[in-house]
């Protein structure tokens, strides 16, 4: 199974339909299949969900990463933090009762929290670019 756009390939199939009854050109349904078939396999792929026994996250800096855990894999993804040193878990800021000012980090394994094993994790998609907006001078 591979996850694409929907609505990438709807507005990229649309060229083909000619929605003008007035039009002049006649539109040949084998080649709009061939045409959307061509348009599916162009499609970007939707990352699926990597094994921890294939492939462990690379250990970016306090990065999310959406995790299924054992014995609930039919639930929602839970967000979850990844360290080297550790596995998958949570930092933590500690910071000072009294000042209220940051003290250190630490970081609280699935375990230790009494969450259950991390089986599949998966990155969490880039934000969309913002659009540049164009000065209409």
């Amino acid at each position: 199974m591979r996850l694409i756009d929907a609505d990438v390939l709807t507005k990229n199939v649309t060229k083909w339909l000619n929605a003008d009854p007035n039009a002049d050109r006649m539109v040949n349904i084998d080649d709009i299949a061939a045409s959307v078939l061509m348009e599916i396999e162009e499609q970007p792929t939707v990352p699926l969900w990597i094994s921890v026994e294939d492939k462990a996250p690379e250990d970016i800096d306090r990065r999310f990463f959406m995790c299924l855990v054992e014995n609930h894999l039919g639930d929602p993804p839970m967000m979850c933090q990844y360290e080297e040193e550790y596995g998958f878990g949570f930092w933590k800021d500690i910071y000072d009762p009294v000042t209220l000012g940051f003290v250190d980090s630490e970081f609280d394994t699935m375990e230790e929290l009494g969450y259950e094993k991390v089986l599949y994790w998966m990155p969490l998609i880039e934000p969309p670019e913002e659009e540049e907006e164009v000065d209409d001078e």
